[in-house]
């Protein structure tokens, strides 16, 4: 995703008014404020503020295609090293985190609610092929569907992460990330007959 400097700046802003009061808390006005420049001149980069929530959540699936695409492990270590980069980037990044992993943000607007809910489904389709792997190498339990293990994986994932921004990140989130990653690989591994 080809992004001017300009528009990097006004999809951060408009980042850091999302994570403090919704969809809703991102207007033209307080983007410009946010920014110290003229409404006019948000409008030179993008046409709305619809564009500007979608190139949002289009640069988030971007960079995760981009982190899924660059992961050379298999298996259950390529879905550890995915897991591990969504705790970092919400580290780095915890406006981002309290965005986009609080799809609420979205529900009452559909047309961003489907870009979310087509990035997730993209995600769990790209993941797909680790899960699969993992239960071909006898890593994983051969009982549980594909799509129902990327839920049980990735729902305790997103959790973690609220849970975090929702603390005020009162704990080491890569940290309790990695114990997580322990727990539920326990919990998916195949049981000895």
């Amino acid at each position: 995703m080809e992004l001017s400097k300009r528009q990097e700046e006004i999809v951060e802003a408009a980042l850091a008014l999302a994570a403090e009061g919704g969809v809703a808390n991102v207007t033209i006005r307080k983007l410009a404020e946010a920014l110290g420049v003229t409404e006019p001149a948000i409008y030179r980069h993008f046409a709305n503020k619809a564009e500007i929530v979608k190139t949002m959540i289009r640069s988030f699936e971007f960079a995760s295609d981009k982190t899924i695409a660059g992961i050379q492990q298999t298996g259950l270590e390529g879905l550890k090293a995915f897991i591990a980069s969504r705790f970092t980037l919400a580290a780095k990044n915890p406006p981002l985190a309290k965005v986009m992993f609080a799809e609420e943000l979205f529900m009452g607007e559909p047309e961003y609610a489907e870009l979310v809910l087509g990035m997730m489904h993209s995600h769990r389709d790209a993941l797909r092929r680790m899960f699969r792997e993992a239960v071909d190498a006898g890593e994983l339990r051969g009982d549980i569907a594909p799509d129902m293990l990327f839920r049980i994986v990735f729902g305790p994932v997103r959790l973690l992460i609220k849970q975090w921004g929702m603390s005020n990140r009162a704990f080491d989130l890569e940290a309790a990330g990695a114990e997580l990653w322990d727990s539920l690989k326990k919990l998916l591994q195949p049981t000895e007959k």
